[in-house]
């Protein structure tokens, strides 16, 4: 019965009609309950929707339509948030770019190289800028690296582990352990990194790296979900030492960055399985970046051709060349040319790219054109700085550098807040400046609770890619202010709101016409050092009425009535000189002098006084108010003292301890006074509500909260601060707020609609579809990233993009045969195919406007920066198999075809396969020591499996459908699809593989020429030579097969079969994790074929 149950409840609904359905499910996207059981579809979408509905504070309404059209594979999110969404590893803000399939980044500091690591650990497709602009910030390399690994993988007992990496240095020795952790592994890839360019060391660099405590293959990876697989990680540091030791005495040219990025993702790649994808980014004057893989395959004596070891992991990204001119036609057609023959050097043409991502200022085809000349006269910046004067130096050069590509080539955008060095954080143990705990963890008040946060540093003139940024003073009426950047977030509102509005340091005194004020907060602190409350008051007494004798001990000196003050040490009998009050002196008080003298005179070291609980702090308030202290008339106290940083620290204290304050100056320095001239300000701080405050002669009984003036921290004024500043910030994960200073202020996914999953007389099932894939997009944008880089540009540039796949099975089902008679015949501008481009874009420019309109609504109904561009279309491989659509807005490879799907050899999936009739063979990628093919599944040298599955589209049985040959719809025909999608839906780039034969070399150059040159929206594409052209990839992703040998196919897979029950085949077989589970970062079909090996 339980076995039943258990099959019962693992039944996925899955279309007839998608056969790789459960096979790409259990694979990819199914995780393990805490039972130890697959996740079923249902259970994966209540995982995800959960995550979503909480992140994005969606309503019932907004749910509802997610969950209708994911569970019913209408739209999805994206396949990162389909594997990582709802789990509790996503919720912390160090994972959450593991819930994107994509980012870019450019590379000039050596941060970057271990930031796209991390990302790629964390399955995100990683695009990388290798422009002169960027790698020529890398400083030179200057020291020899000689590499020992030591230590089996695994070794070291699980609770010995070190979870992060260690590095010691002595001399010119440096040891590495390698901490058991995706921190660990990019931390020890990175010092490898550093050590190379590290001015501390006279000779040769011995590296000695301990891989004793990585955990060993198989061990499950508890937050990411899948199991580890360390096999690669022991070659990494050789490898990257290697390329280092070459470039010793100069900088790495981009080639160099290239490789040492790929041997990154070469150790990340799981038990042979592409688990990282990749986009690199080459101006189109480098020669080397344009020939990077020429040659890549050697042939030896025997002939048989393999792969350049050397250069290998170069195999690992799609390399463009990128133009900020408009490319010539002779450019146009040898890179044409070189992508048919090796499948790279696509052009990008930059222009296009960084219009459609300013679409925001150039809202007109006329406006873009304008700017497109000026941008290939090199003029862009002062084009935009004139028209747009508000922009400063950083915006305007985040705008233009606006071309970057993720790994598939659909978004575009830059490097995918904040406040001065010196800003006061109060934290659970203290105080300290924001500068000082870089890289710690801390607790900060987030409003509610103490929330653990890890401030870094956002803006520097020395961190590489961290630019120094303008800070604006903004000051309040209780005494202090807050440095912050322009776009850092405040929550105010005037007297008449009823709610607290988020607003942006530059907008804050034009929000409201009346006086606005921050939002309140009260710390509940607790906890701290224990510390005797007498010993605290008399510290207290000391740093108001306190000195050092002529031994330099601390002693205090009580005048008059302050003398029956309680405190502790020995008290001298009562003191009459003629030209003094009575006095008594107080010694031996359980401190030193030199502790008093710095509490007088350095405010930092009133920080300590923070670490304690909070009786003895306000046990120390106590003492200074009873003798720097006074009542006022509206039963309040003041308290007294000089300058204004050891003020500001007082009442950064109180607030601590859940008092409020106001900091006034009383006195200027220079003042005259009966003793003399003041030499320092005097300001006060007033306390109103001091009843918790336990003074001695101070009376604090009549303390109220306060009524007026005090009652709210008041906005007055914002000024901008001379130069520019060293910035940093922190993220708190919960509600995004953290008190800074005394006050509380704040600190690109991609979704997809299955269209061939809809009706496409069916509209309103097509708004909800969209609306969905708009929503599951918008809610991410509630991230807020660790990484600096990528924070900074999602407030500048906020990306999302919604996608979709199966458009060409839609417009069938919606257009008829015609239709594809049409492509056939080349989509010609004949009456019929006008008719049709105008039904299309119906269809496309609708879609556009619903996502457009839903990402809006919701941003500006949660204060969130409106995303200027939001559709897109990616290449959608893996996800496009749970509803078998043709992906993207690709037409399918054939009709029917066979579909091979990647497994790592042994996976239960692979083996539930076989028993379901499907055939296995050796993957693409494994190859015996001379670089040959293997071809038995079972050899003991195959580590990944291809299962054959073979696949019928949707409309393959219309009548006539079978009379057309869709192999043969011409590259010009594809192209003029990818321009309308382009034109009319995409706002970022369409992912796009262009398949085309020998002869459409020149007339796609030509076309691809002329479209850069009329400004129609060509950025750039990916090229591949038809399968029946050349012929040199062996195991095909995809196989186009005629219908007689499809159902010969299906046949042999059913006598082959030994249950119809494909869960109950993998229930017998799956016994754990495999490396393989979730989805990469990237399933374009280019990426899925293998690299193109010499035929002769």
């Amino acid at each position: 019965m339980v076995r039943e149950l258990e099959k019962k409840r693992q039944s996925a609904k899955f279309p007839e009609t998608a056969p790789a359905a459960n096979p790409v499910f259990f694979r990819t996207y199914s995780r393990r309950t805490k039972a130890g059981l697959r996740e079923t579809w249902d259970e994966v979408c209540d995982r995800t929707l959960l995550g979503l509905v909480e992140l994005g504070k969606l309503t019932q309404e907004e749910a509802a339509t997610l969950d209708k059209m994911q569970r019913n594979l209408k739209a999805m999110p994206s396949g990162r948030w389909l594997w990582v969404g709802g789990t509790d590893w996503i919720t912390k803000p160090k994972n959450f770019s593991g819930a994107y399939n994509c980012t870019s980044t450019n590379l000039e500091d050596w941060s970057a190289f271990g930031l796209m690591m991390d990302l790629a650990m964390m399955g995100c497709g990683t695009g990388a800028v290798l422009e002169p602009q960027f790698i020529n910030q890398l400083p030179p390399i200057r020291n020899q690296l000689n590499i020992t690994v030591k230590g089996e993988i695994g070794s070291t007992p699980v609770q010995q582990r070190r979870e992060y990496t260690q590095t010691h240095i002595e001399g010119n020795n440096v040891t590495i352990h390698v901490g058991d952790s995706r921190e660990g592994w990019v931390e020890s890839y990175q010092t490898l990194l550093e050590l190379s360019t590290d001015e501390q060391f006279s000779a040769e660099v011995k590296v000695l790296v301990d891989i004793s405590d990585v955990r060993k293959a198989g061990e499950t990876l508890n937050g990411f979900g899948g199991v580890a697989n360390p096999v690669k990680l022991p070659v990494l540091y050789q490898g990257c030492a290697s390329i280092l030791n070459k470039a010793r005495g100069r900088q790495l040219n981009s080639v160099e960055c290239c490789l040492l990025i790929d041997q990154a993702a070469v150790t990340i790649v799981a038990g042979n399985i592409r688990r990282s994808a990749g986009m690199r980014q080459f101006i189109a004057d480098d020669q080397q970046g344009a020939t990077a893989k020429d040659n890549l395959w050697q042939q030896d004596e025997s002939g048989n051709w393999r792969i350049d070891p050397e250069r290998d992991a170069l195999r690992m990204a799609n390399h463009t060349r990128v133009f900020h001119r408009k490319p010539t036609l002779e450019e146009c057609l040898n890179a044409v040319r070189k992508q048919y023959y090796s499948g790279e050097g696509a052009i990008q043409w930059a222009g296009e790219a960084v219009a459609r991502s300013n679409i925001d200022l150039l809202p007109t085809q006329a406006l873009k054109v304008e700017f497109l000349q000026a941008y290939e006269q090199g003029t862009a910046k002062e084009w935009l700085k004139e028209r747009h004067s508000n922009l400063d130096a950083n915006e305007l050069e985040h705008r233009l550098q606006r071309y970057a590509l993720n790994p598939c080539g659909e978004i575009i955008g830059a490097n995918f807040h904040c406040v001065s060095g010196d800003t006061l954080l109060i934290t659970r143990d203290g105080i300290h400046k924001i500068k000082d705990v870089i890289g710690s963890e801390i607790e900060i008040w987030n409003g509610q609770k103490w929330s653990q946060v890890t401030p870094f540093k956002t803006g520097s003139d020395t961190s590489g890619g961290l630019r120094q940024r303008k800070l604006y003073r903004v000051k309040f009426a209780d005494g202090t202010y807050l440095d912050a950047t322009e776009y850092h977030r405040f929550f105010v509102k005037d007297r008449f709101d009823k709610e607290y509005k988020e607003v942006q340091t530059k907008d804050l005194m034009d929000v409201s016409r009346y006086a606005i004020h921050t939002e309140p907060f009260t710390i509940q602190h607790e906890d701290g050092l224990n510390i005797d409350p007498n010993y605290a008051y008399t510290l207290g007494i000391a740093v108001g009425d306190g000195t050092t004798d002529q031994n330099g001990n601390a002693k205090v000196r009580l005048y008059k009535q302050k003398a029956t003050l309680s405190v502790i040490g020995s008290k001298s009998p009562e003191r009459n000189y003629d030209y003094l009050p009575t006095f008594t002196d107080v010694t031996d008080l359980g401190f030193s002098g030199e502790f008093l003298k710095s509490l007088k005179t350095n405010p930092e070291s009133l920080n300590v006084i923070a670490s304690w609980n909070r009786q003895a702090i306000l046990h120390f308030i106590a003492g200074l108010a009873d003798t720097d202290g006074t009542n006022t008339h509206s039963n309040g106290i003041r308290i007294y003292i000089s300058d204004y940083e050891r003020a500001y620290r007082v009442q950064l204290l109180l607030t601590k301890c859940g008092i409020r304050s106001s900091l006034n100056l009383c006195a200027h320095k220079g003042s005259v006074t009966n003793y003399g001239v003041r030499s320092q300000d005097l300001y006060y701080l007033q306390i109103t509500d001091c009843r918790q405050i336990p003074c001695q002669r101070l009376d604090v009984s009549k303390g109220c909260d306060a009524k007026h003036k005090g009652k709210w921290q008041i906005v007055r004024g914002v000024e901008e601060l001379p130069g520019l500043h060293d910035t940093y910030c922190f993220n708190e994960p919960e509600y995004h707020k953290g008190v800074f200073g005394n006050t509380l202020t704040g600190n690109c996914n991609l979704s997809e609609v299955h269209l061939n999953q809809i009706d496409p007389r069916n509209y309103k099932e097509q708004e909800e579809a969209f609306t969905a894939g708009a929503l599951s997009v918008a809610a991410l944008l509630n991230h807020k990233f660790l990484e600096p880089r990528y924070q900074y540009s999602r407030e500048l540039d906020p990306i999302v993009g919604v996608s979709f796949t199966g458009l060409f099975d839609f417009f069938v089902h919606a257009f008829g045969v015609d239709w594809l008679r049409w492509w056939e015949a080349g989509r010609p501008a004949t009456p019929q195919g006008l008719a049709f481009k105008r039904e299309e874009e119906k269809y496309l420019s609708s879609w556009k406007d619903i996502v457009h309109r839903v990402v809006w609504d919701y941003c500006d109904r949660h204060n969130l920066k409106r995303p200027n561009r939001c559709t897109t279309v990616q290449p959608s491989g893996t996800k496009a198999l749970l509803t078998n659509a043709s992906s993207g807005w690709h037409p399918p490879k054939a009709q029917r075809f066979i579909r091979r799907i990647t497994f790592g050899k042994n996976d239960p999936v692979a083996l539930a396969c076989i028993d379901y009739g499907y055939n296995v063979i050796p993957s693409q990628s494994d190859k015996d020591e001379q670089g040959n093919l293997l071809n038995d599944p079972f050899d003991p040298r195959v580590s990944e499996w291809l299962v054959e599955i073979p696949v019928s589209v949707s409309w393959a049985d219309l009548p006539g459908a079978d009379e057309i040959d869709v192999s043969k719809f011409s590259v010009l025909a594809q192209f003029d699809f990818v321009l309308q999608v382009q034109r009319w839906y995409v706002t970022h780039n369409t992912s796009a593989t262009l398949e085309l034969r020998s002869d459409e070399i020149e007339p796609l150059a030509q076309k691809i020429y002329e479209t850069i040159q009329s400004d129609r929206g060509y950025i750039s594409a990916a090229l591949l030579a038809r399968f029946d052209d050349l012929q040199s990839f062996p195991r095909l992703p995809f196989e186009p097969i005629d219908k007689l040998t499809y159902e010969r196919l299906n046949q042999e897979v059913k006598l082959r079969r030994k249950t119809d029950d494909f869960c109950a085949v993998l229930s017998r077989y799956d016994l754990g994790e495999m490396s393989e589970a979730g989805p990469s970062g990237c399933d374009s079909d280019k990426c899925m074929f293998p690299d193109r090996e010499p035929s002769s």
